[in-house]
């Protein structure tokens, strides 16, 4: 990329340019204003029943409310190609991370989840670290990944060694988190679909044995299974009172501040691990039909961004963010109507949470930063040969081509940039198409009238 592109691509991008989505910023902010109204209304008898302030959890919250807001902007402004080349130092320091875990970590609720004072969770920056290395390795690939010693063996290797060190803990929803967003993008990327068969059914019969064998997580889905045709009259006690706050809330809720459920000695955790069960009972049907649309939206602003990305990496690692998130949603919100056992896990910008808060964040922040380089060439390649360069757009195309389909973004034409820019503009290829998209004897005639036509001109 010559110096003159470099300075038109910056006046065009700018700090926060008009290509960054905006829509999705707005749907971010909704989310996260939403859930500090929600944290202090859910947690403030607990404040007083330990005798401290009643914003004592709210003003907790502001504060990594302003770490993840600097970890936003910084993702939103820094170029995403930056976390290509820190991929590979970032997954090591992310293992050591939670190696250091098993030996450092303090035990709560029968997990040891986090670094003494139970904020620090080194599990939830290390997903957002997993799908940058996955997503640089499978960039690197190109279509070799259909090659099962290039594709699944070094995939399932690299997500065994992750995953181990996250069940030990144990923490299996984030495990199944991992391990779903890193098929997802790999199948994405190329894999042959009886890779990704064979990949599932290895992970399936993984986690059915570590249910089996580990005895915390063992009791948890045993509990579910007992809870699943009368939630209300649950042994758990966890399932029982978030079934019961649903319930109560009817359609129109019983007004924010007023559930009952949210008090000492009912949901425990109310204000993270339980906060949509208190949606439902404050806000009714209608707050948490608000709540699951404002997901929807992000979803649909997450993947139009990978589908507009003008490089493989931005559009794996778009797809990843975007599944990452809303597969933590869906988790939350299914352990709150029952089917799926007590997990942990925090409904993503809206749960009170340190790490967690701060990672999903900076995680909608590189999303952001992806979104602003829609129809640019984008940010320079540091591990490529020439800055700007696509590798392996096969690929590439297909990923984008897949979901411009289904979003209705360009497939083709020239994208709109400064005089003398290369167009980068996905092609027709959708991810149910794995093979060429020309055929052989197609191909075969085109090259022949080319020869020809070459032919013409010298003579």
């Amino acid at each position: 990329m010559t110096m003159a592109l470099q300075v038109s691509q910056a006046k065009q991008i700018g700090r926060f340019g008009p290509n960054i989505d905006w829509a999705l910023a707005t749907v971010l902010t909704c989310l996260i204003l939403f859930g500090s109204v929600m944290v202090f209304s859910a947690s403030y008898p607990w404040a007083l029943e330990n005798q401290v302030s009643p914003f004592y959890y709210v003003l907790l919250q502001l504060r990594w409310l302003g770490v993840g807001l600097v970890a936003l902007v910084g993702a939103a402004i820094v170029p995403y190609r930056v976390w290509e080349r820190w991929s590979i130092p970032l997954m090591a320091l992310g293992l050591i991370s939670l190696i250091a875990l098993i030996f450092l970590g303090e035990s709560r609720f029968g997990a040891t989840r986090a670094f003494p004072g139970g904020r620090v969770q080194p599990s939830e920056p290390v997903k957002v670290i997993v799908l940058i290395y996955i997503s640089t390795w499978l960039a690197s690939k190109g279509d070799r990944i259909k090659d099962i010693n290039y594709g699944l063996i070094p995939f399932g290797v690299l997500m065994g060694i992750v995953t181990s060190l996250i069940v030990v803990q144990p923490d299996i929803s984030t495990t199944i988190l991992i391990v779903v967003t890193a098929l997802i993008i790999f199948f994405l990327a190329g894999a042959e679909l009886k890779q990704l068969i064979l990949g599932g059914f290895v992970a399936t019969v993984t986690f059915w044995l570590v249910i089996t064998r580990n005895s915390y997580a063992s009791r948890r889905v045993s509990a579910l299974l007992e809870s699943i045709q009368s939630p209300l009259n649950s042994s758990e006690w966890q399932i029982r009172e978030a079934s019961q706050a649903i319930v109560k809330g009817g359609p129109l809720g019983v007004g924010l501040g007023n559930s009952t459920e949210k008090l000492p000695g009912n949901l425990p955790l109310s204000w993270s691990d339980n906060i949509f069960a208190v949606i439902g009972e404050e806000m009714g049907l209608l707050g948490t039909l608000a709540v699951i649309l404002l997901f929807t939206l992000f979803v649909y602003r997450g993947l139009r961004i990978a589908s507009e990305s003008t490089d493989i990496f931005g559009s794996l690692l778009a797809v990843g963010i975007t599944a990452l998130i809303i597969l933590q949603a869906i988790i939350h919100i299914a352990v709150a109507v029952a089917v799926a056992p007590p997990t942990g896990v925090t409904l993503p910008f809206v749960s009170f949470g340190g790490s967690s808060l701060v990672t999903s964040m900076g995680a909608a922040g590189i999303l952001l930063n992806i979104s602003r380089y829609r129809g640019l060439p984008p940010p320079a390649a540091p591990r490529r040969g020439e800055a700007g360069a696509r590798p392996h757009p096969t690929a590439g195309d297909r990923i984008r081509g897949g979901l411009a389909s289904a979003f209705g973004a360009k497939k083709s034409g020239a994208s709109s940039g400064p005089p003398g820019q290369t167009a980068h503009a996905p092609s027709d290829f959708g991810w149910w198409n794995r093979g060429s998209h020309i055929s052989g004897s197609r191909r075969r005639r085109t090259t022949k009238n080319q020869r020809s036509d070459r032919r013409a001109r010298s003579g």
